[in-house]
């Protein structure tokens, strides 16, 4: 996910002081046989939950309890291995470390999301870690799993939007031809999801031909969310008998891709790794590990905490969060244990950051950032020497219909993604050419993110760059061109050539 760094220079005073303040650990000192129990539970854990499917829950390591929906078998979920459908289920719960028994529960969860279907085997990976509980808050009659998609194309140049809405923020634009798939559609069946550069999008109905019924797809709205996409959660409060053992839930979002989810009343956006927890005093606590996570109109990068407080029985927010800080070095420590999580149940490994690299992020927070070298963090941000990458040209004005794009290299990173309106590219190059002619709007962003193999390791920009009008009303043959596209402004047809004032452009 993309942090903008200059989103947090208001916090820069606030966390200077904060950077050397501890917080409170999740355990304190070791015990016995904890540390050999641990060991074995995750590597079984990575044996009984292999390969589990999407809107799934595993029974990971004993002890694991459940109650479903309808009435089960009693062998039913009832030892490590077992496996269930979400739709069934109404919440887990994993037992805390128990040396005498042999316990500690751990549950394992694929959740859909807002996961589009054309996103095949993609899921947000909940790990339930000892005394943890999850409640589906998902009411059955707004349960929804997309069906089978359906190929598109464009019947002419579509700009592609945040929501189903013509209100919503253009996200992308493509030229007509380009083909789609789609997944689901809008309440009143004027917009259908798909996917653009790597999460999901909406496109209208009147620029596209589908290749079988529309009317098919299932609708999908914030009323219509798959199961566990909305949940309560709850942990123990206080020491655990070790550190090896803490009490969490972990979750985790596929790589570069957006994902929205509900937990106690909180709308959480991610594209990363965090963990959730409570806090003595009925306080929630969110730890980013990788990536970012977005709450409302605040972005919590990696190796940072979040903080507030709950409604009386824990499932509302009953304020707003705050408490914004680097983690201690204690909860780092802490937090070693998911390193060991098997790396087949998630979709990158689980590497928790260190204290030089969080103080070398708040050092980059405190240089600022402008629109030409503002930086975001991924999860291979700590493989890459981010800090000398940066967009360098156009940074001011496009209109040329093949613009070069050109950006400073991130050192160690193997391979480049150029994102524009036209899509994206991907280049072991520091520049690509990209045809603009079917671009449909005034002011066009890019952005690039350098790469570690399939991951992203930090992203430069996005900038954003002002049509050149003054190439607008350049004549261009008339009779063998396509008709221009002018929205709400008019071209003028010569004998030989269009005049256009203002917002043409030629598809």
């Amino acid at each position: 996910m993309r942090i903008p760094f200059n989103r947090f220079l208001v916090f820069i005073g606030v966390l200077v002081v904060l950077s050397a303040i501890a917080g409170s650990g999740l355990a304190q000192g070791d015990s016995g046989q904890c540390p050999a129990l641990v060991k074995q539970a995750l590597t079984e854990l990575g044996q009984n939950c292999d390969a589990l499917d999407r809107n799934s829950a595993c029974y990971g390591y004993n002890r694991v309890d459940a109650t479903f929906a309808d009435a089960i078998a009693e062998d039913f979920f009832h030892e490590p291995a077992d496996r269930a459908g979400l739709a069934q289920l109404q919440s887990l719960a994993t037992a805390p470390l128990d040396e005498a028994k042999e316990y500690w529960g751990i549950a394992v969860l694929n959740v859909q999301a807002n996961i589009p279907n054309t996103l095949p085997g993609q899921a947000v990976t909940f790990i339930m870690l000892g005394d943890t509980e999850v409640e589906n808050a998902v009411p059955a009659d707004e349960v929804v799993e997309p069906g089978e998609p359906i190929n598109l194309t464009t019947s002419v140049a579509a700009n592609l939007r945040s929501s189903p809405s013509a209100n919503a923020n253009v996200v992308g634009s493509l030229p007509s031809g380009s083909p789609l798939v789609a997944d689901g559609k809008s309440a009143d069946g004027e917009w259908l999801r798909i996917v653009y550069a790597g999460g999901p999008a909406w496109v209208n109905t009147s620029v596209v031909s589908a290749e079988s019924d529309i009317n098919a797809l299932q609708v999908i709205s914030k009323q219509n969310r798959s199961p566990m996409q909305a949940f309560y959660f709850r942990t123990a409060i206080g020491d655990t008998q070790c550190n090896e053992a803490p009490s969490l839930l972990v979750v985790q979002g596929p790589n570069s891709v957006k994902v929205n989810i509900n937990a106690n009343g909180a709308d959480i956006t991610i594209g990363s790794t965090i963990v959730l927890r409570i806090l003595p005093g009925n306080i929630v606590q969110l730890m980013v590990v990788s990536g970012g996570a977005t709450l409302g109109g605040l972005v919590v990068p990696a190796g940072f905490t979040v903080t507030a407080p709950l409604s009386p029985d824990g499932k509302t927010l009953a304020g707003d969060w705050g408490s914004f800080r680097p983690l201690s070095q204690e909860e780092l420590d802490d937090l070693q244990t998911l390193e060991n999580i098997p790396s087949n149940l998630l979709h990158y490994p689980i590497v928790i950051p260190t204290a030089d690299e969080i103080q070398a992020a708040l050092e980059l927070f405190s240089q600022g950032a402008t629109s030409t070298n503002a930086l975001t963090l991924g999860a291979a941000a700590r493989q890459v020497k981010c800090d000398g990458f940066k967009l360098t040209s156009p940074l001011g004005a496009w209109g040329q219909v093949s613009t070069t794009f050109y950006w400073d290299a991130a050192i160690g990173a193997t391979s480049y993604r150029l994102h524009t309106p036209e899509g994206t590219v991907e280049t072991t190059n520091t520049n690509a050419t990209v045809n603009l002619s079917g671009t449909n709007v005034d002011n066009l962003s890019w952005s690039v993110d350098a790469m570690v193999g399939d991951q992203i390791a930090c992203t430069a920009g996005p900038v954003t760059l002002i049509r050149d009008i003054s190439l607008k009303s350049t004549p261009v043959p008339g009779p063998t061109s396509p008709a221009p596209v002018c929205g709400n402004y008019i071209c003028e047809a010569g004998e030989t050539y269009y005049t256009c004032s203002l917002d043409c452009y030629f598809p």
